[in-house]
């Protein structure tokens, strides 16, 4: 969405919000942590860099970096709730938005080495025509195609969408209830030929999941959160189940500074974007998953999902990855390669990255609404990887 369009929209909504929005609920928050890294040799630099952040329009933030040479370092500056006096810590629990692409990913690349599902196998294998017909070349994009972004497919989360929620601001979907506002639009390319992030796509594999395994958010816990013991990661089914830990969200609604509790409505998203969010999770947690993903312990053939194809220029300069592979993102700011996702919402922003070639992840955490600024997107983003690189490298 450009910012043109956010600015109107935002302005159209503030009655609405004030007047659709219930009061927050804020979970139990206050969690006891023990982990300490003072002794790691650059503790007083991290730390220093996460302090600045907390402290320049940020709410809270969470700093994961894991190194061969120095080690694992994590640390947390700044407020998991402003209104209960919380401080941040590394052991509270944040939503990840998008980072639910490269999970769902790593199933779907699980199955093709189970051979339950061929990459070329076109999507009206597995989903009925009631739902193909109506999607943009549904009935003509593979399965390597919606991993790569490569299908024409408009995205659900455009105004329409947008302006629907916040009018109903408790509604929930389901993945086919998400797809329907794309249904029977005109594709904005031919099948494999253009990159055009849409959180469809990745809807739609959802759906392939679920006729495969039966159950997608089972096929999650029992293929990668029980197998890699990832204890302190959910998937959100229902709006109370809000775990211990969970940090409260937030936004600047105006980019004024002027800060708002927007928990619930947070909640409520990621319960509800069936098929493009739902996981909360630590930061150590995610470590654990994207390592996993990198050694070949969840998937033998990671190479296939790191063949990255080069995005637009445009959505280079804007969104700073380079290049998408199959749910993995390539990004590139000062010429070091990582691969990863970025997690893009209302009240939260999440960042994982691996480097490759020098075995370096990067994790961060904040739970400042990122989607509706592009001054705060731009810092956490482009700004705050710029930062932690110059220190890490």
């Amino acid at each position: 969405m450009n910012s043109i369009k956010v600015i109107i929209f935002i302005l159209a909504l503030s009655l609405c919000i004030v007047s659709c929005t219930k009061e927050y609920f804020s979970p139990e928050n206050d969690i006891n942590c023990t982990m300490n890294f003072q002794d790691h040799p650059k503790a007083t630099s991290f730390q220093t860099l996460t302090d600045k952040y907390a402290h320049d329009g940020f709410v809270g933030m969470t700093i994961l970096i894991d190194d061969p040479t120095d080690g694992l370092w994590i640390g947390s500056s700044g407020y998991a709730s402003i209104e209960q006096n919380i401080k941040m810590n590394p052991c509270h629990i944040h939503h990840t938005a998008s980072l639910y692409k490269t999970y769902i990913a790593t199933v779907i690349m699980q199955l093709v080495e189970e051979n339950k599902i061929d990459l070329n196998d076109k999507l009206s294998n597995y989903l009925s025509t009631d739902i193909t017909d109506k999607i943009p070349n549904g009935n003509s994009v593979s399965i390597k195609n919606l991993l790569q972004q490569r299908t024409g497919i408009p995205d659900i989360f455009e105004i329409d969408f947008i302006t629907n929620f916040f009018n109903n601001p408790t509604s929930l979907y389901t993945v086919e209830e998400l797809l329907e506002y794309v249904y029977d639009k005109e594709p904005l390319s031919e099948v494999g030929t253009e990159f055009h992030y849409s959180d469809a796509n990745f809807s739609l594999l959802t759906l392939v999941i679920q006729e495969v395994e039966g159950n997608y958010i089972e096929a999650l816990k029992s293929r990668i959160f029980a197998p890699l013991n990832l204890n302190d990661t959910y998937f959100l089914e229902h709006t109370d189940q809000t775990p211990i830990g969970l940090a409260d969200s937030y936004w600047d609604r105006y980019n004024d500074g002027k800060i708002e509790n927007i928990s619930d409505l947070q909640t409520t998203l990621t319960v509800g974007l069936r098929g493009s969010d739902g996981i909360v999770t630590t930061a150590n947690d995610l470590k654990i998953f994207i390592q996993a993903l990198a050694s070949g312990n969840l998937v033998t053939n990671i190479s296939l999902m790191t063949d990255f194809l080069d995005v637009p220029l445009a959505i280079q300069e804007r969104n700073v990855y380079a290049g998408y592979g199959m749910g993995l993102m390539n990004v590139n700011i000062s010429g070091e390669d990582w691969y990863g996702h970025f997690g893009n919402q209302i009240g939260s922003g999440a960042i994982m990255l691996y480097n490759a070639n020098k075995d370096i992840t990067i994790i961060a955490l904040q739970n400042t609404g990122t989607f509706f600024s592009d001054e705060i997107k731009g810092k956490f983003f482009y700004q705050l990887l710029s930062d932690i690189e110059a220190i890490v490298l």
